[in-house]
């Protein structure tokens, strides 16, 4: 009896993996030569003939109806081939540039394993190697060694100081990094395992004392416990996330589920929520780590626009939305300073206002994250927050300012007596220091006497 082998049924993505696939069943079949040209040799019609329509069938049964209905009128196995080839693998300069650029600005998240991060390069590999563009052994495994997390550090000075080998190997480096997961997995099982077994011991010998004092030592180990629980919304010991004081009211930490997908230009991020929710998601900034440009389909928040033409960006379907103008937005910071951000494209029909984690780390002099909070330097200042709402989703902690808001805004404070704020009432000594060194934007060396008697009085 035959072996069965079934593969997922193309729906118009990763072509060069399903390729790959359908040609092994092809060639299982013996019907892989009836997509090519038939040779001048192959004389018997019949033969021919059932070859070709072994390979219609297989090419049929692994489309999915969106693809099948495309090649309804196509006869022939080839004809089927060429058009599915003509259609989703072409040889452009465009494609190929979109995916070296995919492939040079990957980065592993944390809630990516190693595993889906090994087989996301090896598909941009195959895709650029089926685009005749050769990415030779030493440069993928640079490219693999690149990508990962920074507490992988350690790791990839051990690879590359060893001074045994002379030049990496892409499969080398990619066990390497497989072990270190897997130490890193079995180290914190173990942890668990000694914290859960911690746990079953103070348990029990807590309800041995029970007999002693019962309600005395209940009420005791109802406290003593809490002091070991960990909220994950905080950080904080002490309490769980669910009685997280912390937390807005009324609300449901199970409330935005964050999906992302990297299959375009841009990473598009798509949060289940209520309805209300997803009306306050269209006023707000999310800070996207995969998002090309700064993005918004809010014509109203614009200055300066100028519509262009030509353009698109790539939504988590594949879907082209087109770029129809760019210019500046004015956004109103979480400490009432004005931020102009510039270069933001008009994409008509997005459902998300984006600001690009790249454009940002490009101008700012750092970026820091932590206990969910994101926050944007230039120099020794913060002039950007974010706040994490969801995994891998900040939201910006400001709003936009439209052409009215924006002019009572700038003419509300001087540009000195908001750094004077700013900097925590700072005296003006002080700031001619900080002004000196370009680290005030807005201000020069002189400070008006109006201003000067401002921040006495404050």
């Amino acid at each position: 009896m035959a072996t069965k082998f079934e593969i997922e049924r193309f729906n118009g993505r990763n072509f060069s993996l399903w390729k790959l696939k359908i040609k092994a069943i092809l060639r299982k079949d013996g019907c892989l030569a009836a997509i090519s040209e038939r040779p001048t040799d192959f004389t018997d019609n019949n033969k021919w003939n059932e070859m070709d329509g072994n390979a219609v069938a297989d090419l049929h049964l692994a489309l999915a109806d969106e693809v099948l209905s495309s090649i309804e009128e196509k006869k022939t196995a080839k004809e089927i081939w060429d058009h599915l080839t003509k259609l989703y693998e072409a040889k452009s300069l465009h494609n190929k540039i979109f995916l070296k650029r995919k492939l040079y600005s990957l980065r592993m998240s944390e809630s990516t394993s190693v595993t889906e991060h090994l087989n996301t390069l090896n598909t941009l590999f195959s895709q650029l190697t089926s685009l005749s563009y050769k990415i030779e052994p030493q440069e993928r495994a640079e490219l693999l060694l690149q990508s990962l997390l920074d507490s992988y550090d350690q790791l990839i000075i051990n690879l590359t100081n060893n001074i045994l080998t002379d030049h990496l190997v892409f499969d080398d480096v990619a066990a390497a990094v497989l072990e270190e997961e897997n130490r890193r997995k079995n180290k914190e099982d173990k942890q668990g395992n000694l914290q859960q077994a911690e746990a079953l011991t103070v348990m029990r010998g807590r309800s041995t004392e029970r007999g002693q004092s019962s309600s005395h030592n209940h009420g005791r180990s109802k406290s003593r416990s809490k002091k070991n629980l960990k909220c994950y919304n905080c950080g904080k010991k002490g309490h769980l996330k669910k009685d997280c004081w912390s937390l807005p009211k009324n609300s449901n930490p199970q409330g935005n589920i964050a999906n992302t997908s990297d299959d375009g230009d841009v990473l598009c991020c798509e949060a289940s929520t209520t309805m209300e929710g997803r009306k306050r998601f269209a006023d707000i900034w999310l800070i996207d780590s995969g998002a090309t440009y700064h993005m918004t389909s809010r014509r109203e928040w614009f200055h300066n626009y100028e519509p262009i033409s030509g353009g698109s960006v790539y939504s988590c379907n594949d879907h082209a939305l087109e770029i129809v103008g760019v210019g500046s937005i004015k956004l109103k910071m979480y400490d009432g300073t004005i931020k102009i951000v510039r270069d933001v494209r008009h994409v008509k029909g997005l459902k998300k206002n984006l600001l690009s984690y790249g454009l940002l780390d490009n101008s700012a002099s750092k970026i820091e994250t932590r206990k969910g909070i994101m926050k944007v330097f230039h120099g020794a200042l913060v002039v950007m927050k974010g706040e994490k709402i969801a995994a891998n989703l900040y939201m910006l902690k400001g709003e936009t300012l439209q052409e009215a808001e924006a002019s009572v805004a700038s003419c509300s404070l001087d540009s000195a007596m908001l750094w004077h704020r700013k900097l925590g009432h700072m005296s003006e000594q002080g700031m001619k220091v900080l002004v000196e060194q370009k680290l005030l934007p807005g201000l020069t060396k002189k400070i008006s006497y109006k201003e000067k008697k401002k921040m006495m009085a404050l």
